[in-house]
């Protein structure tokens, strides 16, 4: 085993807690299962769509947007464009 440190917040605390004392077993047990699970969760899904791939395609076209290279957190990530 290897030993990590987390923080967790009250809510997450007291719910850990119950759980440890409602099924006998270490709070370690509880967070090893959960954090399998979420694992497991994560390589069997696919991955997040690439905000990269909604440029591919739009250099050269006449329509697309002429201000990618100053506006790309616009583009990419839905931010406000910057002021002029």
């Amino acid at each position: 085993m290897v030993r990590k440190q987390i923080y967790i917040d009250e809510e997450l605390e007291r719910g850990l807690k119950a759980l440890a004392v409602r099924t006998g077993s270490a709070e370690a047990v509880h967070v090893r299962a959960a954090l399998r699970e979420y694992l497991h969760e994560r390589r069997s899904s696919p991955p997040d769509r690439d905000p990269l791939l909604a440029l591919v395609g739009m250099v050269g076209e006449p329509e697309g947007p002429e201000d990618v290279a100053e506006e790309h957190d616009h583009y990419l990530y839905g931010a406000p464009k910057r002021e002029p």
